[in-house]
């Protein structure tokens, strides 16, 4: 028999409990959200006469019981944290906080109770953009006592910015809409699952956002990963993995040839379609998809997906139309078609959480861009890194015969397939501008997270190569950012090492879905959360190569990378410093001061090989 519980424990968990309770309680009731939203309404008012002119403190509002601290963080985010009164108000500061004060908390009431309704949509956020217009004429000021003469709480206290400079109304109103709205999930009857939207390109570099204005836009509005990478540089094996958050060998996909080895009743498409997601894919699925048949996979209600040996094409292309093959004709631009499909979804949806994968051909070659593009970048600065046609005396016997064969007219042509490859990601970037837009107008955008990334890199001479395949720097990183203004209200960076196979698991978290126990991959959300969380220290990449590139599988961490090559003759070790050498230009395998680094890296190598 189990020892007789203590008086003493018997009570700690019943306050436990009953602190739990508290804590998760939501007000189900439409009346009481109506009270709430009254009652914060004139508890904001009183707090803001206050702040402008003083007088007596404000009575205690009367709140429902539901509503725990929520009115009074709401409150703290509109008027800041320090209580009032503060003298020397200017007329433009006035406006601003009384547009932060009024709007906002208009705001709040008119969600609250549209929340009550089970209304997805913020319809009622459209008033914040009278915050946007009022604030946008402001100049950060303080008066004779240092008091600031605009004031919001965190987390949107630091976009206002340093005394003198201009508030940027947008994106201020953009900060307290969605922290308004996180706030009231918290005690909504339900908590919304949010919609999701992945964009997910092909052959990327992830130094190419400079040509895409929409894409960093929403980068600088999104949590960006720096050092963002690929466990495997090849378009199906690295598409596998993000869809199942697994590594190749676990997949059974290793290269473009085993396309029929992904179980797709195992994807983040099921996961999300049993917790009651409407899902879609837009675009390229995997290499040779038209011998997979025209029966969409498993998970995916609506599927307009490429019918190519190589996944995509950018003009007379044929596709898998939900279970129907058809050819769109040669005045159609597949980035702009598949794009235009990904929008027309996503208003249908509206009403209920979706998922969209759009996953458009570019930058893929043969790259074509659209007509209205073909003449961009005819001055743009050439691409020459330290390892563009370098030294390759110490990298192994595949490298050396790519150089051994290079026609002289290489560097311009691969010069040339650079400069197609960036005029084909403006109509990506047009495509997005649409999609954004479209989630703004349907009152969507704070409920939806927005992933930007790519199936893998590219080489544009680096070490002589015009490819992917293989496990240098220039292939396996990618762009990788994930925006969700709900939770995340703010922008921010992490430096750590996250993965493709990461964002299943985040992704399902994130949306409330059942998450595989079997997953190679780990939910970013801790990352998220927090940048300073304990994170992996290194990851295994592995590729079947392709023609003259050999296999090979290697390890990389935050400082070192070895490569452990499928060849007999030559070189087949290869040791990189990425901290002091991060072109890889100096291969330190068989330097003997670092003999203890190559002993290290190839048992840690040992370790994660299948």
């Amino acid at each position: 028999m189990h020892a007789p519980l203590s008086r003493a424990l018997i009570i700690c968990t019943l306050l436990a409990h009953i602190a739990t309770a508290e804590a998760s309680a939501r007000c189900t009731d439409s009346t009481d959200l109506s009270a709430l939203g009254d009652a914060l309404t004139d508890d904001i008012n009183c707090r803001m006469n206050v702040l402008m002119s003083g007088g007596s403190p404000c009575p205690t509002p009367s709140f429902p019981a539901c509503a725990g601290t929520t009115p009074e963080q709401i409150a703290t985010l509109l008027l800041g944290q320090e209580p009032g009164p503060v003298l020397g108000w200017t007329p433009t500061a006035t406006r601003c906080q009384q547009a932060i004060a009024l709007f906002g908390s208009r705001f709040a009431r008119k969600r609250l109770i549209e929340r009550g309704d089970d209304q997805r949509r913020a319809k009622s956020g459209r008033v914040m953009k009278r915050i946007q217009k009022t604030c946008s004429k402001t100049t950060v000021e303080q008066n004779q006592f240092g008091d600031d003469l605009v004031r919001v709480g965190a987390p949107c206290s630091s976009v206002l910015g340093s005394p003198g400079e201009s508030i940027d109304g947008t994106r201020l109103a953009r900060c307290l809409r969605a922290a308004i709205e996180g706030e009231i999930d918290e005690i909504a009857p339900s908590a919304l699952q949010p919609n999701i939207v992945v964009i997910m390109t092909d052959d990327q570099r992830r130094d190419t956002f400079e040509v895409m204005p929409t894409v960093s836009a929403l980068r600088d509005e999104s949590i960006s990963f720096s050092n963002a990478f690929v466990t495997n540089p090849v378009c199906t094996p690295s598409r596998a993995s993000l869809l199942t958050g697994r590594y190749s060998h676990n997949t059974g996909v290793l290269d473009n040839g085993d396309f029929a080895q992904l179980d797709d009743s195992d994807t983040i498409a099921t996961w999300l379609a049993s917790a009651g997601y409407t899902t879609a894919l837009m675009g390229k699925y995997v290499n040779n998809s038209e011998l997979l048949g025209l029966a969409p996979p498993a998970g995916w209600d609506e599927w307009k997906s490429f019918l190519s040996a190589s996944g995509g094409e950018f003009y007379s292309f044929r596709i898998n139309d939900n279970g129907v093959e058809k050819k769109l004709g040669s005045g159609r631009y597949s980035t702009d078609w598949m794009g235009s499909q990904a929008v027309k979804f996503i208003r249908r949806q509206a009403r209920d959480p979706f998922f969209v994968l759009y996953t458009p051909y570019a930058p893929h070659g043969p790259s074509l861009p659209a007509h209205k593009y073909e003449n961009e970048f005819t001055n743009y600065p050439l691409h020459r890194p330290p390892s563009w046609f370098d030294d390759v005396s110490d990298k192994p016997t595949w490298v050396k015969f790519y150089k051994s064969i290079a026609d002289p007219a290489l560097p311009a042509i691969i010069d040339e397939t650079r400069l197609d490859q960036l005029r084909t990601l403006l109509s990506v970037d047009d495509a997005v501008e649409h999609i954004l837009t479209r989630l703004e107008r349907l009152d969507l955008t704070d409920n939806t997270i927005v992933v930007f990334t790519s199936d893998h890199g590219f080489l544009w001479g680096e070490h002589w190569l015009s490819s992917k395949f293989n496990p240098y720097e220039e292939s396996i990183r990618v762009p990788y950012s994930l925006r969700y203004p709900r939770r995340y209200p703010l922008p921010g960076t992490r430096d750590q090492m996250v993965l493709n196979h990461d964002l299943a698991p985040t992704l399902a978290e994130l949306a409330g879905a059942p998450i595989p126990p079997d997953l190679d991959g780990v939910s970013l959300v801790p990352l998220l959360d927090s940048a300073s969380a304990p994170w992996r220290d290194e990851f295994l990449i592995e590729t079947e190569g392709e023609f003259i590139t050999s296999p090979s599988v290697s390890v990389r961490t935050e400082t070192f990378k070895y490569i452990d090559t499928d060849f007999s003759g030559g070189v087949t070790e290869e040791l990189y410093d990425i901290v002091a050498d991060p072109h890889e230009r100096t291969n330190l395998a068989s330097d003997p001061a670092y003999a203890a680094v190559l002993a290290d890296m190839t048992a840690r190598l040992d370790a994660l090989r299948p």
